[in-house]
């Protein structure tokens, strides 16, 4: 063994510990020692004393010293065990430091500091609810059609201001694809893609859902994990594009006409189920000496206990075991393939695919409409109940490993497919019961998603993948008619079950036209779709409900709002309604995004009016968006600060619970300054999507054909001509400024919605009404059908121009305050009366291609039409897929049809059952003999239930046909082990080339390195041009504000001079009145002694006359 000199020298009294090393008490009469590994691979040191401390040789192992050569090092020293339990740690948390387990496979991070929320003070208003008197003024076309606007005091949601905002340049995807031809995206495009659950999942959740229910509902999850149950799919994508389209990446608000809508803390808790509260939800795998750090257990144990879960070293370990047995190229470790981690769970047996219900979810042979309990819903393991665990795997460690495959493909999906070891850490926490802050987390991902999208150059986006069925849940609770679902089970609504179990059977409309119509003037569709602000899922108190709540703190220092009943609900409703940061850590990044819910007031039940910025300073940090060019432990307090700030509570601040009936509307200032920045951009959209809109009827050959640089209008008679000085001279037939009379009603908010009136199918519930094509036909001489009659026809779109906002363009508009159109109304309205949108003419016909009949005469032919939406069954996964079997009417039975439906139901099932993946030829004619078959049906006067099965199963069938013909496998013959020989070929030469990039990486860090001194002086330089610019701005929107206060002072005391002068006049008139009746008065008095005299001598005279 060979042996080394080293001097002994005492600890200095203050030396600083790591930043992130467990503060341990040192012992006072400690001594420095040094141990070393010998040549025989046995720590040995070379002083013996009461403690020692180790310092690290240079050639030692990075994964050494293991845990028993560091214990047993320990016990040497202190044989008899006297040595106090924090010296055994501390010296335990020493010898850890610069020790890597894993050999470098995980990239690692340390872990956010901890920070008592009494170390941070916030400034809080008193009132987060505040009354304002609403200006007024004399109304315009947008401000009495568009929006409900608002008058008198109202209240409102702070900080706010019932001002003008400046205006600016727009950053959205709409605006920027305005003057240029329409959006279209590419077929194969991920955005708005739901992933569907893998072979094995469904049966994996159920198990752990009945195996550990007590953990999931202790850690908050039992509901969010049941959600994950049921397959998202099948949703098409034109709601999400349409999102992303109408993005306002400054604000983090989607605009639908002249309003701003988002998806708020409380949207996402009532969507997904995710809880808000509780630890920060962290990616990252920190280094041994926090993942190993100990700190003393209450068994008295003198070894302690793991600071984070026992089950989280495990659980890594496992990952890096089955990355290196399952030959994945190195650059791939931080990442697995989902159905890899699966494999090493799961029994072979188990991994098929399986597709739950909201009617059975866990596979019980449950009949639809048959109710369910606590038993069929939430059941338990049962005896004799087969587990599919994989022999070798502990329980602990296989409710670990589902909660990381829930979180990477179902909550936070950041590559589609993949889970990533950055998430073991959050799942090995859930798995012991601890809350996590998931909500704010996810939504900030949510958040910078929808951004990147929104600011992308190209629509080639091929990486963007977040959880879409959140924000379709989002879509369904704001947007009346988006979704038609069938009925939800009672027993989920009853129990508060996220609302996304709602779309695992829905459907909606594919024209991706009409949705971009509602997006720029959702008045003008308003038969279709229409606004909800408050969902009547928000199930808070009713005894609550328009009283002020305060959040306030006993004299045991406790939250009162956490000591109500279902104080929960109002915790977070609290929190949703204040501004703040949305911070999501993986790794060594951080990621800022600002949460402004004043900008979205009406869906709190409050009045909207401009919004300021309430979002406070961050310490160190001038660029959320730049965020890797903070250092990373400001980065790391900074992401402490804001969570702390979000869920802050305790404040003494006052805030009101809304009525579900609160009258609310836009102040006219706001809408004003939208007619003044917006009014040419909005007509140029609405008309544009509103021509296209009508001609969804019309057969392909007699649509416009305008060019993709399509005009808004004819320029003819009935339009408006442009002079030569560029100025807009309206026509003499155009409308009138009059503002239509519009009776605005709130939306009703009852659970039809979702379930009541949803009862019929899919298929035929989605349909639109549509116009005959001679109706479509625009007259020169009949005034435009837009409801922009107040502005000027903008030319070509290479002559339009328009100013924008710098916060984030919109477009007015909305249809919540508008009355829906009944068809019955069309057929009574004159044909020379002008209406707000044409959508469906006077003559219409909900099924174009029926006869006319007696509606009281049996009918002897099916009535057909075709269908407008797309079903689960009919909507392929990332395809816009319409079915072309059409939906039949039946005739009313007759006892001679009976026997032909049957007949025809057994050649309904040969015909589907004849359907070979293998053999295309049994494909041929399969919808044109379903749709015959259909017809029949229709025709010998089948049940309509039995019909709507049919026609269901055969769409389903076309489906499977249509996805069928876009497999290659199907056309080419090639056998699995030749593509896993090619496979192989082709990833040897893949892992060569990555390689040799990172060699050239390496090169290239080693250039960039010698320049990192210069870029860091630059930066700094930046960043205080940056700061500077930055009191310049607050100084300018001081002195502005200083200077509208003056001004409004200098009118107020202009008023009351004048008025001052005229009641100075009022005085002398009162004065000279009271002068001239004191001297009457005087003159009476006087003449009343008088009239006393003589009648005293008359008196006399008659005395002495008798």
């Amino acid at each position: 063994m060979t042996s080394r000199r080293w001097k002994e020298k005492p600890i200095p009294s203050g030396v600083a510990r790591d930043l992130w090393a467990p503060k341990i008490r040192a012992p006072a009469s400690a001594r420095i020692f040094v141990i070393f590994k010998g040549t025989d691979g046995v720590l040995t040191e070379i002083c013996s004393g009461e403690m020692f401390h180790w310092q690290r040789p240079d050639d030692l192992p990075p994964s050494e010293p293991s845990e028993a050569a560091i214990w047993a090092a320990i016990d040497r020293h202190d044989p008899e065990g006297s040595a106090d339990v924090r010296d055994r740690l501390e010296q335990h948390q020493d010898m850890l430091q610069g020790r890597d387990t894993f050999h470098g496979f995980f990239t690692r991070s340390p872990l956010l500091p901890e920070c008592s929320e009494g170390s941070v003070v916030f400034e809080d208003p008193d009132r987060w609810v505040t009354s304002l008197r609403l200006q007024c003024g004399e109304y315009h076309p947008l401000e009495s059609s568009v929006a409900q606007v608002g008058w008198g005091t109202c209240d409102v949601l702070v900080p706010a201001a019932d001002v003008l905002e400046p205006v600016g340049q727009s950053g959205l995807l709409s605006h920027r694809q305005l003057q240029s031809a329409p959006l279209e995206w590419p077929r194969d495009s991920v955005v708005g893609r739901v992933q569907s659950p893998v072979s094995g999942y469904v049966c994996w959740a159920r198990y752990v859902l009945q195996a550990h229910r007590g953990t999931l509902q202790e850690a908050g999850i039992y509901e969010a994990v049941c959600a994950s149950l049921f397959d998202y799919g099948r949703l098409p994508t034109s709601w999400a594009r349409g999102l992303v389209e109408f993005w306002d990446t400054g604000h983090g608000t989607c605009w639908v006409g002249a309003e701003e809508l988002t998806l708020t803390l409380l949207d996402l808790q009532m969507v997904s189920g995710l809880p808000v509260f509780g630890h920060p939800f962290e990616e990252c795998v920190p280094p041994d000496g926090q993942l190993f750090s100990r700190v003393p257990s209450a068994n008295g144990d003198r070894r302690g206990r793991l600071t984070l879960s026992d089950v989280y070293p495990a659980l890594l370990e496992h990952y890096c075991r089955v990355h290196r047995a399952s030959g994945l190229s190195a650059r791939a470790r931080v990442g697995m393939p989902v159905d890899v981690w699966l494999r090493s769970f799961l029994q072979d047996s188990y991994l098929t695919t399986v597709r739950a219900s909201v009617y059975d979810p866990f596979g019980l042979d449950l009949q639809r409409g048959v109710p369910l309990s606590e038993e069929t819903a939430e059941p338990s393991l049962v005896a004799g109940y087969s587990s599919p665990v994989l022999p070798g795997v502990t329980e602990d460690l296989f409710l670990a490993g589902f909660l990381a495959t829930w979180i990477c493909t179902f909550v936070l999906p950041l590559r589609t497919g993949f889970v990533r070891y950055s998430a073991l850490l959050a799942a090995s926490q859930l798995s012991q019961g601890q809350h996590l802050s998931l909500a704010p987390a996810v939504l900030s991902r949510i958040y910078r998603s929808l951004r990147t999208a929104s600011e992308a150059s190209s629509l080639e986006l091929r990486d963007l993948a977040l959880p879409w069925h959140y924000l379709y849940g989002w879509i369904h609770l704001h947007i009346l008619g988006a979704f038609s679902c069938l009925e939800c089970p009672s027993y989920f609504v009853e129990r508060g079950y996220p609302t996304v179990l709602q779309l695992s059977q829905a459907s909606t409309t594919l024209e991706s036209e009409r949705i971009r119509l509602f997006f720029f003037a959702p008045h003008l569709v308003a038969d279709r779709f229409s606004l909800v602000y408050q969902p009547d899922t928000v199930s808070l108190p009713s005894h609550l409900r328009g009283t002020v709540v305060v959040d306030g703190v006993d004299h045991r220092g406790r939250c009162t709002l956490l000591q109500r009943t279902q104080s929960l609900l109002v915790a977070e409703y609290f929190i949703s309604m204040r501004p703040g940061w949305l911070c999501h850590r993986s790794g060594s990044t951080v990621t800022l995004e600002g949460y402004q819910p004043n900008r979205v007031a009406r869906q709190f039940g409050f009045s909207q009016v401009t919004a300021h910025d309430g979002r406070p300073l961050i310490p160190g940090v001038v660029d959320t968006h730049r965020m890797d060019t903070v250092p990373s432990e400001t980065r790391f307090y900074a992401a402490v600060l804001t969570l702390l700030h979000l869920l802050r509570l305790g404040t003494g601040s006052s805030f009101l619970l809304a009525q579900p009936s609160a009258q609310t509307g836009v102040s006219y200032t706001r809408l004003a300054w939208v007619r003044q920045s917006f009014g040419a951009a909005l007509e140029h959209g609405a008309r544009r999507y509103e021509r296209r809109v009508r001609e969804l009827g019309l057969p392909k050959g007699q649509r416009s054909r305008r060019g993709p640089l399509e005009t808004t209008g004819d320029r003819g008679t009935g339009a408006e001509a442009c002079t030569a000085t560029g100025t807009v001279v309206p026509s003499p037939t155009r409308a009138s400024d009059v503002a239509p009379e519009l009776h605005h009603t709130e939306v009703s908010r009852s659970s039809r919605r979702r379930a009541g009136s949803q009862h019929a199918t899919s298929s035929r519930r989605s349909v639109d009404a549509r116009p005959s094509p001679r109706d479509l036909v625009e007259s020169p001489q009949d005034p435009r059908r837009s409801d922009f009659t107040g502005y000027s026809t903008p030319g070509p779109s290479s002559d339009f121009f328009f100013p924008v906002d710098p916060y984030g363009s919109f477009w007015p508009g909305e249809s919540s305050g508008a009355r829906v159109v009944l068809p019955s109304e069309l057929f009574e309205r004159p044909l020379d009366t002008q209406t707000t949108l044409e959508l469906v003419p006077a003559e219409v016909s909900f099924f174009p291609g029926s006869h006319s009949a007696d509606p009281a005469a049996p009918s002897s032919a099916s009535t057909s039409y075709p269908v407008d939406s797309a079903s689960p069954s009919t909507a392929l996964e990332g395809f816009d897929y319409t079915s072309e079997i059409p939906c039949y009417v039946p005739v009313p039975p007759n006892i001679r049809t009976t026997d032909r439906c049957h007949h025809l139901v057994v050649l309904l099932r040969d015909l589907v059952s004849s359907i070979d993946p293998r053999s295309p030829e049994s494909w041929v004619g399969f919808t044109s003999s379903a749709g015959r078959l259909l017809g029949l049906f229709a025709d010998f006067g089948v049940d309509t239930t039995e019909l709507a099965f049919w026609e269901a199963v055969c769409r389903e069938a076309e489906s499977c046909i249509w996805q069928l013909r876009s497999l290659s496998v199907t056309r080419v013959r090639v056998t699995l082990p030749q593509l896993e020989r090619m496979v192989a070929s082709r990833r040897t030469i893949a892992d060569d080339t990555h390689d040799r990039l990172d060699r050239s990486a390496e090169a290239l860090r080693r250039h960039r390195q010698s320049s990192s001194g210069m870029a860091q002086e630059v930066d700094g330089l930046t960043a205080r041009m940056q700061e500077l610019w930055r009191d310049i701005r607050q100084m300018m929107s001081r002195t502005r504000h200083l200077q509208v206060g003056r001004d409004r002072r200098d009118r107020l005391t202009r008023r009351e001079e004048q008025r001052h002068r005229s009641l100075q006049q009022e005085v002398m008139e009162a004065d000279t009145l009271l002068v001239q009746a004191v001297e009457q008065f005087q003159r009476a008095q006087t003449e009343f002694q008088i009239l006393d005299e003589i009648t005293g001598r008359l008196q006399s005279l008659r005395d002495r006359l008798y």
